[in-house]
């Protein structure tokens, strides 16, 4: 049996696989193909190869019991837990030869808190609010999971609701990731420092500020108010798979 036919029987339109066994498999498949004098492997067959390597290592989050893509923030409870702990996926859609890659444009980003004019330049995949709860003085970051790269979640009060800052107050936050099983893409990358890649900023009368961006296990910032307004904080993931905040709070 050829290569050619192998990639045929596991694909329909997309190719699903955990990515750290199909890496193996596809180089240990690739070196039984190696070309010898009397062995080429076509075109084709080398571009869609190429393309699951690539696609494999592009941290493209798939749910494999959906067979649809995650995106956006979500909160976990104990029925839906477990798809913070199964295996990143990646999928790739085949080029023939003589087609163009098809153009995939960026997604429409809808927000409530964010202006307008900024929102759609922003390089986020989605943008969740999740409402936080209060716990006397504080509130509380409730476990949730930041399903893809460029997920953004912002923290809100009940019915989508900021903190009201005067000029000088200040306000902070501060969460931890669950970080025991940092997965696949993690390993690639900053072998000596734990945690995950993320960006935290804040919201100010609807303009996103970034604040800093860092790779790390748990993550605090505290804001003045520079001028009035309604305030919010807000995470990006900018790792290459899943993030689990695991609990935090806001004062």
């Amino acid at each position: 049996m050829n290569l050619e036919t192998l990639i045929r029987q596991a694909k329909p339109d997309y190719i699903q696989a955990d990515s750290e066994k199909a890496t193996s498999a596809i180089l240990d498949r690739l070196e039984e193909f190696r070309p010898t004098p009397r062995r080429r492997i076509s075109v084709r067959v080398a571009l869609v190869v190429a393309a699951i390597v690539a696609m494999l290592l592009s941290g493209l989050t798939v749910n494999a019991a959906t067979g649809g893509k995650l995106f956006g923030a979500i909160l976990l409870n104990k029925d839906n837990r477990h798809i913070a702990k199964e295996p990143t996926y990646a999928a790739m859609q085949e080029v023939r030869p003589g087609e163009s890659v098809p153009i995939h444009n960026g997604p429409i980003l809808k927000s409530n808190i964010i202006n307008q004019d900024q929102l759609q330049t922003l390089r986020a995949t989605s943008i969740t609010n999740i409402a936080v709860s209060k716990n006397h003085k504080e509130y509380s970051i409730p476990e949730l999971l930041l399903a893809s790269n460029a997920d953004i979640v912002i923290f809100t009060k009940k019915k989508d609701a900021g903190w009201h800052l005067d000029k000088g107050e200040k306000m902070s936050i501060q969460f931890k990731l669950d970080d025991t099983d940092p997965g696949f893409y993690s390993k690639l990358n900053d072998l000596d420092t734990v945690g995950n890649w993320m960006e935290i900023g804040y919201i100010k009368n609807g303009e996103l500020v970034r604040a800093f961006a860092k790779k790390a296990p748990e993550f605090a910032y505290t804001i003045t108010a520079d001028e009035a307004g309604e305030y919010y904080f807000y995470a990006q993931n900018l790792s290459a798979g899943r993030i689990v905040i695991a609990s935090g709070n806001i004062e």
